[in-house]
């Protein structure tokens, strides 16, 4: 591999003795360094300072023509004679060799040695694809190391990715030691398939599993379609708004949950540990988080295991004013419930897509009947793992772990908040219409009076305060959750904040996010008047500011009614008779109106409270077999009323089943899909992506929601 280089003061370049190459230190963000050289006079200029608060441990020399003591922070003071620069080439060297993590080093290592293969993959190293056309394109698009890197586990070098041998072995043990864990599994298609793994070495028919109704659908699949076993359901918020919210605080409540276990297991309502497990999401897709110390607290001794969907944070441990709501930093003992947090890497820490990782808390129950040791875990693990694993995938979890070591890791993701909070102080200044999801106001001063750095280390600025008109959810305790935040939420027009009610105008966030995307920009996802940006270290002012922009020159389109054909030209250009003429307002209010129609908001809420959840008819895992086994019909869901679903029925994103195998249709769930049917008839161009349900054209011309239910 190429040497890095090394950085210096400018007058000290022509000095120095080394084949590297050597960059001024004004010059660098020292990611590409393997030592640096300073002067004197650099080291009382703040560098040793910003050395460290890099956390990147470079060795530092400073060159000297007179004896000095070395500052603190100074790995050695040199003359430069021949023996001094080698000893800043051998530092260099030893810097080289510690920074690159287990499986990945290994791994390029592998690549470097050049080996001739007649094993898998059929490729060779790019060699077949470099043949045709199309084929070259390809490899160069991706360039070389890609393919060389692709390699199947007929060379044993790298260790083994299914029974956790080698470097794989040494990469997750690095891992679980930067995330404090007990164990960590690196899982390589994504968190869907983690949940699977956690919940199918958990959980088989009979048992009891706590359910956070906001979970995603992967938790359905494991827990209740593969597994069996018998849910019993948390019921969660929304707001007016359309962002997903936590779990009511009742919710937690002994006694409480006893009584929902009478109505599905009388038998087990008075054991002692009665769930085998409990699937919360440890931050909801919107960006409420919650104390997993609570958690543990208020339903642990209930409870075997709990498993922490973590799928959208994960980083929470790295952020000071939320590390203590981690699972993976509670102090636990032998009466506390064992823990699994699953996190999807690729969302918003430094991993390719589908990279997933598993976290294995329970060294605590260790010798316990309820423990489940690591063998059972991998089975489940193998069961969903391919056997050509796509070592690229690997190598990337094992370097996101080797970014959040140490100090690096806590200074990038402060980075991240602050920028963030100076993103929302820029929305709040330049827009009128579009407004941050935070307090307006946090003890007595506007938020944005305060310092970003006041505000970045304090969980005041983000707390959802029960009753708050600002946030609109309802059934929170005091302390309970707060917003991350690395998730940049902003609501549109539409509602009235004090009351929750509908306004005469509103601006549906679909019609933003389109114009958006038409600018270049990407949003996460939006819903109703929600619209979400995730927050990375990858962020940067100028990004940020382009985006506020553009969020403000979207306003100007607002007030001015500009031509919609100006505005949203793909979407008129592809459906121009139906667009004919319409002004951005127009549109935006058609849409709206749709909303007040159906009282869509209002429909969202009801979908995930206990009063209107669809009733449930038989297993989940019953329901699946009789679809399997064809026992089933695809009607209309407008006459799906008191028929009982054989497939979960959601709109993606977010991901959370709306009516589940084995429920009846009908109530809040049967209209809002038909809510949405007319929506996609009316307004073409704005269709969610729905699963579970299928969207067919009639004879008419009109299309038409359908769904499997049993006959």
């Amino acid at each position: 591999m190429k040497s890095m280089n090394i950085a210096a003061s400018s007058e000290l370049i022509p000095r120095l003795s080394t084949h590297r190459n050597v960059v001024a230190l004004d010059s660098t963000d020292f990611t590409d360094v393997a030592a640096v050289v300073i002067t004197t006079a650099d080291s009382r200029s703040g560098i040793l300072a910003l050395l460290k608060r890099t956390g990147f441990h470079l060795p530092v020399f400073m060159l000297a023509d007179e004896p000095v003591s070395a500052p603190v922070g100074v790995t050695a003071v040199i003359g430069g004679n021949a023996q001094e620069w080698l000893e800043l080439e051998n530092a260099a060297c030893r810097y080289e060799a510690e920074l690159l993590p287990p499986f990945y080093g290994t791994l390029t290592q592998y690549v470097d040695m050049g080996n001739s293969t007649f094993a898998c993959p059929g490729h060779q190293h790019g060699e077949f694809f470099r043949k045709h056309p199309a084929g070259r394109h390809f490899y160069d698009f991706f360039g070389e190391n890609l393919f060389r890197a692709d390699m199947c586990n007929a060379d044993v070098k790298l260790g083994d990715l299914l029974i956790h041998e080698g470097s794989a072995k040494h990469a997750q043990k690095f891992a679980a030691k930067v995330f404090n864990a007990d164990k960590t599994y690196f899982v390589l298609n994504g968190t869907s398939a983690a949940n699977k793994v956690v919940t199918n070495a958990l959980l088989t028919r009979g048992d009891l599993v706590l359910f956070d109704r906001n979970n995603h659908k992967s938790n359905h699949h494991g827990a209740l379609i593969q597994a069996g076993a018998t849910p019993v359901y948390l019921e969660a918020a929304r707001n007016p708004f359309g962002f997903i919210g936590g779990i009511d605080a009742h919710c937690f409540d002994e006694t409480y949950l006893r009584d929902q276990i009478r109505d599905v297991m009388p038998e087990s309502a008075d054991a002692s540990r009665p769930f085998r497990l409990a699937i919360i999401q440890l931050g909801t897709y919107d960006g409420t988080i919650y104390n997993a110390r609570q958690v543990v607290d208020k339903i642990g001794h209930l409870c075997d295991y709990i498993l922490f969907d973590s799928a959208w944070v994960g980083y929470e441990q790295f952020i000071n004013m939320m590390a203590d709501t981690s699972p993976l930093r509670l102090e636990l003992n032998e009466n506390d419930p064992g823990i699994f947090v699953t996190q999807s890497v690729h969302k918003q820490q430094a991993g390719f897509s589908q990279t997933s990782q598993i976290h294995k808390k329970d060294n605590h129950i260790r010798g316990q009947a309820r423990f489940c040791p690591h063998k059972r875990l991998n089975n489940a693990f193998m069961l969903h793992a391919s056997t050509s694993p796509f070592y690229p995938l690997f190598a990337a979890l094992d370097i996101n772990a080797k970014i959040h070591e140490g100090e690096s890791g806590r200074r990038l993701w402060a980075e991240c908040v602050a920028l963030g909070i100076d993103a929302r102080k820029a929305i709040l200044a330049r827009c009128k219409l579009l407004q941050p999801f935070i307090p307006l106001v946090v003890d007595g001063k506007p938020w944005q009076a305060y310092p970003t750095e006041t505000i970045a280390s304090n969980r005041r600025f983000f707390s959802f305060e029960p009753g708050a008109k600002w946030h609109g959810f309802e059934g929170y305790a005091d302390d309970q959750y707060f917003v991350d935040p690395c998730k940049l939420l902003l609501t549109t027009p539409g509602i009235d904040a004090d009351s929750g009610q509908y306004t005469e105008f509103g601006i549906p966030a679909t019609i933003l996010a389109h114009y958006l995307r038409e600018n270049g920009i990407v949003p996460e996802k939006c819903d109703l008047n929600s619209i979400l940006f995730l927050l990375t270290p990858a962020e940067s002012e100028e990004k940020l500011a382009r985006l506020v922009a553009m969020l403000a020159q979207f306003e100007r389109h607002i007030e001015d009614d500009t031509p919609l054909a100006d505005v949203l030209p793909t979407v008129f250009q592809k459906y121009p008779v139906r667009y004919r003429d319409y002004t951005l307002r127009e549109l935006c209010q058609e849409m709206h109106n749709l909303y007040v129609s159906f009282d869509v908001k209002d429909l969202q809420k009801a979908m995930f409270r206990k009063e209107s959840l669809p009733h449930v008819a038989m297993n989940p895992q019953d329901a699946n077999s009789a679809f399997i086994r064809g026992d089933v019909e695809l009607v209309r869901i407008s006459e799906a009323g008191g028929r009982i679903a054989a497939e979960g029925a959601l709109p993606y994103p977010p991901g959370v089943l709306c009516v589940v195998p084995g429920e009846i249709w009908g109530g809040a769930a049967q209209r809002y899909f038909l809510a949405l049917e007319e929506g996609i008839n009316l307004l073409p161009g704005f269709s969610p992506e729905l699963q579970g349900v299928y969207s067919e054209t009639d004879a008419d011309g009109i299309q038409r929601l359908y769904g499997y239910v049993l006959k």
